[in-house]
C-alpha cells in the first residue's frame, strides 16, 4: 500500500465538513484488511497519531488530525445479507444511501437516515452515533448496531459483540482484552452514577455512549458496540459492522401544519406525538421570512411551521391525526401529500434553509458552531424565543430548525469570523448558548457528536465526575492516545486551528459533491474529489502543471453544482483554472476544428480510415502513438461516422429564420445518428415548421479544455443566428446547458447579455419543447409495446429538464417505464473524456451497466447524443439504445 505524503493531497485531507484544517502528515487510502495493518504499523514506526476518516462531511473536525489519516472510503464491501435475521454485515467506507439502495431488493433498510444520508459514511455515522428527521420513530445509530469488528490502539483485530454477562464467551474476550474487562468493572462501579447524572434526553452523542452500556448491563448484556459507537474513533477504529435492519415501509405521508404562534406550535408537538409520527419538523417564523414565504406557499402570519412523516398505518394514523389537530389554531390550511414528488415539494421549504443561508450575504456565512443541540421538547418553545432575543439584540441573521419530535434543535447564525468584532461575538454566543442549553437539562450535540467542535463543552454537561469516567475508558483503551487525539476529550479552545481562508468562501466543504461525483466514486479518495480540488485550488499553493494533474479527472457533468446546497460550481472553477494554461495539444484540436473544410477532410477520411482503425493492426498503431500521445487506450471502440453529415442529407431544412430551429450540435451531425431525421419526421407530423440554421459548435469542449475566447465567439454566432427564431430544439443536452448559460459569459453592458437572456428563453430539449405543446397520442401507433428503461444525462439534470423524457413517455400508454437505480449517475462518456480517461470511464460505467442489465428493458432512452454513444459501446448491442423521439418517430400513423 502506498503512503501519500505530497504537499497537495495533504491540503486535500486537511478538511471536512467543519470550520478546521489540520494537515496530516500522510493518508493511509485503505482497501483491505492487510492495508489497515499496514497502516498501523507505519503510524508506530513514525509516532502518528491515527484518525479514521470516511466520508469527511462531520461538522466538528473529528475527521481531520495532523498524523496519519486512514481514508475508509473504498473500504466498502457489503459482506453478507440476512434477510431472515434482518441483519447486514458491511464494511465501513460504505455511503448510507449505497447500502439503502443495495439492501432494498431485499426489502430491508437501515433506519437512521441523516440529512447527509448521500454522502456520509457508514463509519462516520457509527463514529457520531448519527441520527435525522426519522428518528423521533427510529432512534440512533447504535440502536441498530449488533456487533462491531475494530482495531484497537495497539493495532490488534478485536471483534466487539454484545456478550451476556457471565458467559463463557464473556471470560473468553476479557482473557483475549483484559482493557476491556477494566472498562467493565469500571462501568459497574459507576453505573449508578452514570444512570442518575445522565442528561434526560431522547438524543444525546455528548462524550461516549455509556447510559446506553450500563441500561444495557442491567439486562444482562454488556453491550461492546455501544461503547464504541459514538466515541469517534478515539477508542477504536471500526473497520466492519453487523448492522439491524427493518423492513422497507410501504407508504408515507406528508403533512405541513402553520401556526400563528412558536407556544401553539411547542405546545402541539405533545399531542402529534401520541399519533407515533416517522417524522416530526419545525421551522421558526423568522426563518420562514428569511428564506421567502411565497417561493414555498407559507402563509404570511405563521410564525411557525411543522413538518410531520408517518411511513405506517397511514389511513388510520391520518384519521387519529385529523382529529387532533382541531383543537390547534392554524394560520392556514393543512397540506397532505402520499406521494414523493409531492412530499419533496413540503419538505423544500425545510431543505431551503441553509442554502439561502449560505447565498444571503456576501462575507458572512452559517458557522457551524451551536448547530446541534438537544433539549427536552418541552424546553423547546421557550429556548426558541431565548435564541430569537439574543441574537436580535447582536442584530445576526439566523435560521432555526430540526427535529423538535426527540428534542434536536439546528441553529445557524451568520458570522464572518475574519472580522475581529464578530469573531468576539461568535465566542460569546457560542458560551452564552451552551450555558443556556445546559442550564434547561440539554446537551451540546444531539447527532453530529463532539468532534474538535464542542469538546470543550462535555466536562460541563456531565460533571466532574462522569468525565472522570470518560477519561479513565479512554486512559484504558487508549493509553498512549494515538487515536484520533484532540476528539471528545480535549480542554483545547473551539476557536483553535480554524480554517480562516476555507470560511470565506460559498463553498460550505459538506462533502455532498463528492457523493454524486463519478471521478470520487471511482478513486475514493478526497485529493480526487470536487470538494478536494477546489481546496487544491484554493489553498495548495502547488504548481500549475502538479494542480493540473489532480484536475484531469473531473468530467464536467456539473453534478457538484446540481447537487450543492449553495451552488458551487467546482467544475467551472476547474475549468477557469484551465484557462490559464491551455495544453498545446488542445491548441492543435481547437485550431483543426475551426477550419470547417480541414475538419470536414479529417472526418471523411475517419470515416473511410474507421474499418482499419478498429482492426487489430490500428489498434496497435494506437497503443504506440495514441496511449502517448492523447491518452487514447487500445481497447477504444471509436462511433462511426456518418458518410454524410447531417446538414448535407437535410440540405431541404436549412434556412436562417423561422418557426424552431433544430440546434443538432456536432455529434448529431457529424456521427451515425437517427435523431434528426426523427425530429423532422414527429415535427412534420405535428404540423411544426422546423429548420436548420447556421450554427457553430456550441463551444462547450472548447471551454473545458480551457479555450475561453474561443468558446465565445461561437456563442456570439450562434445568439446571432438562433434569436431569429421563436423556438431552439436540441436533442444535445450538453449544447442545451451550455445555450442557456452564454449570458453568463457576457458583461452586463455588452449587448450580447440581454440577447443571450432572449435566446435561453426559448430554448428546450426535445421532449420538453414537445410536452409544452402536449400533441394528440392519437396521431401515434400505440399498438408496439415499447419497455424501456433511461439514463438522464448530467447536463439536463443540471437544467432541472430531467424529468422531461419520462413525462413525455408517460403519455402513452404502450410504453413502460422501468426505473432503474442509478439513473442520474453520470454515464463517464463527458465528450473526450471517455476516449482520453477509457478504463476509468469503463469503470466508471460499471454500476450503471449492472444496473440496466437486472432491468430486462429493451430499450435504453436518453437525451444525449454522446451517453448514447457510451451506452452503445459498453452494452455491446443487449439493448437498443435510443432518443425519446426516435420512439415517437417509430409510432407514427
Amino acid at each position: 500500500m502506498e503512503f501519500i505524503r505530497n504537499r497537495i493531497s495533504r491540503t486535500a485531507y486537511s478538511s471536512d465538513g467543519s470550520i478546521y484544517s489540520l494537515t496530516p502528515s500522510a493518508i493511509a487510502a485503505i482497501r483491505t484488511e492487510e492495508d489497515i495493518r499496514e497502516a498501523f504499523a507505519y503510524a508506530r514506526e513514525h509516532s502518528l497519531s491515527i484518525t479514521p476518516r470516511g466520508g469527511g462531511t462531520g461538522l466538528a473536525g473529528g475527521a481531520l488530525g495532523e498524523g496519519l489519516i486512514i481514508d475508509f472510503s473504498d473500504y466498502r464491501k457489503i459482506i453478507k445479507v440476512d434477510s431472515d435475521e434482518k441483519t447486514v454485515h458491511t464494511q465501513v467506507g460504505i455511503i448510507y444511501d449505497e447500502l439503502n439502495m443495495a439492501l432494498n431488493e431485499y426489502g430491508l433498510f437501515f433506519p437512521p437516515d441523516p440529512s447527509s444520508g448521500d454522502s456520509c459514511q457508514v463509519g462516520g455515522m457509527l463514529a457520531n452515533n448519527s441520527s435525522g428527521p426519522r428518528s423521533v420513530k427510529y432512534g440512533l445509530t447504535s440502536h441498530f448496531v449488533e456487533e462491531l469488528n475494530v482495531f484497537s490502539a495497539a493495532g490488534r483485530m478485536l471483534r466487539l459483540p454484545k456478550l451476556k454477562i457471565g458467559s463463557d464467551e464473556q471470560r473468553r474476550f476479557f482473557n483475549e482484552a483484559p482493557e476491556y474487562a477494566s472498562v467493565f468493572e469500571l462501568l459497574k462501579e459507576n453505573a449508578t452514577l452514570i444512570k442518575e447524572r445522565w442528561p434526560r434526553l431522547k438524543k444525546n452523542s455528548a462524550g461516549y455512549n455509556l447510559l446506553q452500556v450500563v441500561q444495557s448491563m442491567d439486562r444482562g448484556i454488556y453491550d461492546l458496540p455501544a461503547l464504541i459507537v459514538g466515541s469517534e474513533g478515539t477508542l477504536a477504529v471500526i473497520t466492519s459492522a453487523v448492522l439491524r435492519l427493518l423492513p422497507i415501509p410501504a407508504e408515507r405521508l406528508t403533512i405541513r401544519l402553520y401556526f400563528k404562534s412558536l407556544v401553539e406550535a411547542g405546545k402541539a408537538v405533545e399531542p402529534i406525538l401520541q399519533t407515533e409520527p416517522s417524522g416530526l419538523e419545525i421551522v421558526d417564523g423568522a426563518t420562514l421570512d428569511l428564506i421567502g414565504r411565497s417561493r414555498f406557499g407559507i402563509p404570511s402570519d405563521a410564525a411557525a411551521l411543522l413538518l410531520i412523516e408517518f411511513d405506517d398505518a397511514i389511513e388510520e394514523r391520518r384519521k387519529h391525526f385529523n382529529d387532533i389537530i382541531r383543537q390547534f389554531d392554524l394560520a392556514g390550511d393543512v397540506d397532505y401529500a402520499t406521494d414523493a414528488s409531492a412530499s419533496a415539494a413540503l419538505w423544500k421549504a425545510r431543505k431551503a434553509i441553509v442554502p439561502t443561508l449560505y447565498r444571503h450575504h456576501e462575507t458572512r456565512r452559517p458557522i457551524s458552531l451551536i448547530e446541534d443541540v438537544s433539549l427536552p421538547p418541552k424546553e423547546i418553545p421557550a429556548f426558541i424565543e431565548y435564541i430569537t432575543d439574543l441574537f436580535s439584540r447582536y442584530s445576526l441573521t439566523f435560521g432555526i430548525f430540526g427535529h423538535i419530535g426527540d428534542g434536536n434543535l439546528h441553529i445557524r447564525p451568520l458570522f464572518d469570523l475574519n472580522k475581529r468584532d464578530e469573531f468576539e461575538l461568535a465566542q460569546k454566543i457560542y458560551d452564552q448558548v451552551y450555558e443556556k442549553v445546559i442550564s434547561v437539562g440539554g446537551s451540546s450535540t444531539a447527532e453530529h457528536a463532539d468532534g474538535r467542535l464542542r469538546a470543550p463543552v462535555v466536562r460541563k454537561i456531565y460533571g466532574d465526575d462522569i468525565y472522570s469516567v470518560f477519561v479513565k475508558i479512554k486512559a484504558l483503551l487508549d493509553p498512549e492516545n494515538i487515536l484520533s487525539p484532540g476528539s471528545v476529550l480535549s480542554t483545547a479552545l473551539f476557536t483553535e486551528k480554524i480554517d480562516f481562508e476555507k470560511i470565506k468562501s460559498f463553498c460550505a466543504a459538506c462533502g455532498k459533491c463528492n457523493g454524486y461525483c463519478p471521478a470520487y466514486d471511482f478513486f475514493r479518495r478526497e485529493d480526487l474529489s470536487p470538494r478536494g480540488w477546489l481546496r487544491i485550488i484554493n489553498q495548495s499553493g502547488g504548481s500549475y502543471q502538479n494542480v493540473k494533474a489532480y484536475l484531469q479527472y473531473c468530467l464536467n457533468c456539473k453534478s457538484c453544482a446540481t447537487v450543492c446546497p449553495a451552488g458551487v460550481d467546482i467544475a467551472a472553477e476547474i475549468i477557469k483554472f484551465r484557462s490559464q494554461q491551455p495544453t498545446a495539444m488542445s491548441k492543435m484540436a481547437v485550431a483543426l476544428a475551426d477550419k470547417e473544410m480541414l475538419l470536414s477532410l479529417s472526418l471523411k477520411l475517419g470515416q473511410l480510415a474507421t474499418p482499419l482503425i478498429n482492426s487489430e493492426a490500428g489498434k496497435s498503431v494506437m497503443q504506440l502513438f495514441g496511449k502517448p500521445l492523447f491518452g487514447i487506450d487500445r481497447s477504444i471502440q471509436f462511433p462511426p461516422i456518418a458518410k454524410k453529415p447531417l446538414r448535407e442529407r437535410m440540405a431541404d431544412r436549412l434556412a436562417d429564420f423561422g418557426e424552431v430551429a433544430f440546434f443538432h450540435g456536432c455529434a448529431d451531425n457529424m456521427l451515425e445518428s437517427n435523431i434528426g431525421e426523427s425530429l423532422f419526421k414527429v415535427f412534420d407530423k405535428l404540423g411544426i415548421s422546423l429548420s436548420i440554421p447556421e450554427q457553430k459548435c456550441c463551444g462547450l469542449p472548447y471551454e473545458v479544455y480551457g479555450h475561453h475566447d474561443n468558446l465565445i465567439n461561437k456563442a456570439r454566432f450562434n445568439i446571432d443566428h438562433l434569436s431569429t427564431f421563436n423556438a431552439v430544439v436540441t436533442g444535445c443536452a450538453s449544447c442545451l446547458m451550455r445555450l442557456i448559460e452564454y449570458e453568463k459569459l457576457f458583461d452586463t453592458n455588452d449587448d450580447y447579455r440581454n440577447k443571450a437572456s432572449d435566446l435561453a428563453a426559448k430554448c428546450f430539449d426535445i421532449s420538453q419543447y414537445i410536452n409544452k405543446i402536449n400533441p394528440e397520442t392519437r396521431l401515434f401507433d400505440t399498438g408496439r409495446k415499447y419497455r424501456v428503461t433511461y439514463h438522464n444525462p448530467c447536463h439536463l439534470r443540471a437544467a432541472g429538464l430531467q424529468m422531461e423524457p419520462e413525462k413525455l413517455l408517460k403519455k402513452f400508454g404502450n410504453i413502460d417505464i422501468i426505473h432503474p437505480r442509478y439513473a442520474d449517475r453520470c454515464c463517464a462518456q463527458a465528450g473526450s473524456y471517455g476516449f482520453v480517461h477509457f478504463q476509468e470511464s469503463k469503470k466508471m460505467f460499471e454500476k450503471k451497466k449492472e444496473d440496466y442489465q437486472k432491468t430486462g428493458a429493451d430499450h435504453i432512452v436518453t437525451s444525449c447524443p454522446a451517453c448514447q454513444m457510451k451506452i452503445r459501446a459498453e452494452m455491446g448491442g443487449n439493448i437498443r439504445v435510443i432518443h425519446p423521439v426516435e420512439i415517437l418517430a417509430e409510432m407514427i400513423k
